[in-house]
This record gives C-alpha cells, structure tokens and sequence, in this order.
C-alpha cells in the first residue's frame, strides 16, 4: 500500500461523496462509479486536488509530486522502459518509477 501524505482525504466527484482510504487504495478509483479518486494534498504553499495514476498513464506536461511533503514538477518526457517509466522533470531531472507504483498526479486546486 501507498504510504499516504499526512492530510490525504478522498472524495469521487462523480457521487459527491467522501471515501474512506480502505474503500480506495488498491485501484483509487470510486467503489461505487468506478472514476478516479480526487486526494487532498495539503502543502505549506497549496490545497492539492489529485490523483493517484500509474506512470504509464502520465504524459508530458502532467505535474507530480516527487516527495511526500511538497515537491512537485512538470513532466517534460515520459520514457517506457520494461518494467520502468523514466519520467524527465522540469528543475529536477529524471525520475524511474515502477510500472505498478503509483503517482500522485496534480489536478488542480481543492474545492471540496
């Protein structure tokens, strides 16, 4: 299981309705509707509406966390490579993640 940030709160826009983190974690998507999750991500510059997607998923200019707390960057190359994706980042370089690790990709603000 993903370890999560420290103010990760869940909701489907879809049913406006607030999950639990056991009803979400294995797929992050909605048990009910079956649409992506939006997760709260509250950093010490923003109120973070995202969601949780596997690397193969992203494309460039998709912006994601890098560490827990409040690193986040712009994809500028997505590169598959067996069992890795090479994300290359804006001001931060290149990041291998596993295929079946997801990411916290940023949506936008938290409006819920």
């Amino acid at each position: 299981m993903e370890t999560p940030h420290i103010t990760e709160e869940y909701f489907c826009v879809n049913c406006d309705k607030f999950l639990r983190r056991e009803d979400v974690y294995k797929t992050w998507d909605c048990p009910i509707c079956k649409y992506l999750i939006h997760i709260r991500i509250l950093t010490d510059e923003k109120d973070n509406a995202c969601y949780r997607v596997l690397p193969q998923n992203l494309e460039v200019g998709d912006i994601v966390f890098t560490h827990r707390e409040s690193d986040y960057h712009a994809i500028l190359r997505v590169i598959d490579q067996e069992n890795l994706i090479q994300l290359n980042l804006k001001n931060y370089g290149s990041l291998k993640v596993a295929k079946n690790r997801y990411v916290l990709k940023i949506d936008g603000g938290w409006y819920h």
